[in-house]
């Protein structure tokens, strides 16, 4: 049996997937959770086009500037590390959530954010989506 990911959005769906498991040869293994929806691929391109406006006023990468907004944003951990370069002790901030990780709501969430931090402190924005 190969692996397979089933969505089940009605009671229709639920009685068709219970025959369906019914079949299947022991053993195995499911996993159950809530579906999820993830960012859109629309909200992730935005954000990388704001981190790379951004760039261009404060001389970060969008890479810097995406991980200065998570830790904004999200809070952080500091981590003592070795630099590679220098061999000496320094302290890394770790954001303690990722974007890729968030839900369409939170990402929205965390988008509002950056575009008012950028918008309020950079005078960085983007037209909204839909307009030129």
């Amino acid at each position: 049996m190969n692996e397979r990911t089933f969505t089940v959005e009605s009671d229709r769906h639920r009685e068709q997937f219970l025959a369906f498991l019914s079949r299947q040869p022991l053993p195995f293994r499911a996993t159950l959770g809530p579906i999820r929806e993830q960012r859109s691929l629309n909200q992730n391109a935005r954000l990388w086009m704001l981190h790379t406006a951004a760039s261009e006023v404060t001389g970060y990468t969008p890479e810097e500037s995406h991980e200065e907004m998570l830790c904004a944003h999200f809070g952080y951990t500091e981590k003592e590390r070795i630099s590679p370069w220098t061999g000496e002790i320094e302290m890394k901030r770790i954001p303690n959530k990722r974007s890729s990780t968030r839900n369409k709501k939170e990402f929205a969430k965390f988008m509002d954010f950056v575009e008012s931090f950028y918008g309020e402190k950079l005078g960085v924005w983007l037209p909204h989506e839909g307009t030129s």
